[in-house]
């Protein structure tokens, strides 16, 4: 948990100060877009880096660099001594890890509920619903905390949870049994069986992009917008706690629901909210339209729970399920680092709200191709 809040964090907190250092939403776009880019790779070779490691040292290994990494961004930045290299740097050595321990520690809920004497399924349950509530709360809390100290304070608060995750990784993290080297060719075999695996790979690529124009709203075009009109950090927390509660509703809803919505119904609902998001910032950036727009987004990100869950719960045989995990997560996060920097570059061409109207006809766009695409697919 204080792992997944200094990630939520760094994700606010670091663009945030890249701004700071370059006065550039470029700059901000190329962070987002390599250390996503790090991201998405880590997962697809998670297995293969968590079995080569070991599971403990993978988890341990990926705490201590963050740990260290985050020290030596908040003393730089306090003293005045970061550049934007050095940051780009630290962030990029800080996340280098962070696809395959959490691989690891995913894939191994189920040996943990062996040794704790809970059953897989409430292992699981406790595991999603902790994951789920910081991630959903962090990013705002982090946005407030930001907003109320400074930046300069605040990259000290990601040193200590760092530091408090190292150790409470180090005392709680079991010692698993250890299992034969890994080889790469798991990785194609994996492969084989996510393709074959009962889900449709057009759809989780659909959720998959609509995924990614989401995240690039909270972690880069909402504080874009608020860089460039020099308003607080504050109404980004406004508007990621907005889209946590859409989320939610809208979780609740689905879970109420008798009937399975379709796919392209799912994937084209998701689109045009997000759409009618941007057009709401497109308007005004106030902290009202910031309540607004943030509730619509996360409404759009609720309807694409039903696609995820298929992804990320793909069953695999037990040697080769840490593979099969990490593609599953690499699928979920394929378009993330391409939307990061093509949003960055749309704006440093042109302006926001130019952006914003390339963004509300390519979400339409993509409304209207992905429910085609999906209904031939049903159809067929």
């Amino acid at each position: 948990m204080a792992l997944n809040f200094s990630h939520a964090f760094a994700t606010v907190l670091y663009p945030w100060i890249m701004y700071d250092l370059t006065g550039s939403v470029v700059c901000m776009a190329l962070m987002a877009f390599i250390n996503g880019g790090v991201l998405l790779i880590g997962m697809a070779f998670g297995g293969y880096v968590a079995e080569m490691l070991g599971i403990r040292h993978t988890a341990l290994i990926s705490a201590k660099i963050g740990a260290l990494t985050s020290l030596l961004i908040a003393a730089l930045y306090t003293a005045d001594f970061l550049n934007p290299g050095t940051l780009l740097f630290l962030s990029l050595l800080s996340s280098i890890l962070d696809g395959p321990a959490t691989v690891a520690t995913e894939v191994k809920v189920p040996e943990i509920a062996r040794l704790s004497g809970l059953s897989k399924t409430d292992a699981n349950s406790i595991d999603d619903m902790i994951d789920g509530l910081v991630l959903l709360t962090a990013s705002a809390a982090s946005a407030f905390i930001i907003a109320a100290i400074g930046s300069k304070d605040a990259a000290w608060w990601i040193t200590i949870c760092n530091f408090a995750a190292m150790m409470l990784l180090s005392f709680s993290l079991p010692k698993f049994r250890l299992r034969a080297a890994p080889h790469l060719l798991d990785i194609i075999v994996a492969g084989r069986r996510f393709r074959g695996a009962p889900i449709s790979l057009p759809l989780a690529f659909c959720a998959s992009a609509a995924l990614g124009f989401f995240m690039t709203l909270q972690i880069f075009l909402v504080p874009a917008a608020l860089r460039l009109q020099g308003e607080s950090v504050a109404w980004l927390g406004i508007f990621i706690a907005a889209s946590a509660t859409g989320t939610i509703m809208m979780n609740l809803h689905l879970a109420s629901r008798q009937d399975r919505p379709t796919p392209s119904s799912t994937v084209s609902r998701a689109f045009l909210g997000l759409a009618l998001a941007t057009g709401l910032m497109w308007i005004e950036i106030s902290p009202l339209t910031m309540i607004f727009a943030g509730l619509v987004a996360g409404l759009a990100n609720g309807w694409l729970s039903p696609a995820f869950v298929a992804i990320l719960q793909v069953k695999a045989p037990r040697d080769i399920r840490p593979h099969v995990m990490g593609l599953s997560y690499s699928v979920v996060l394929l378009f993330l680092p391409l939307e990061y920097m093509l949003t960055g570059v749309a704006i440093g061409l042109t302006s926001f709200k130019t952006t914003c109207i390339l963004a509300i006809f390519l979400l339409s766009l993509a409304a209207a191709v992905s429910a085609a695409w999906l209904e031939c697919i049903e159809n067929d």
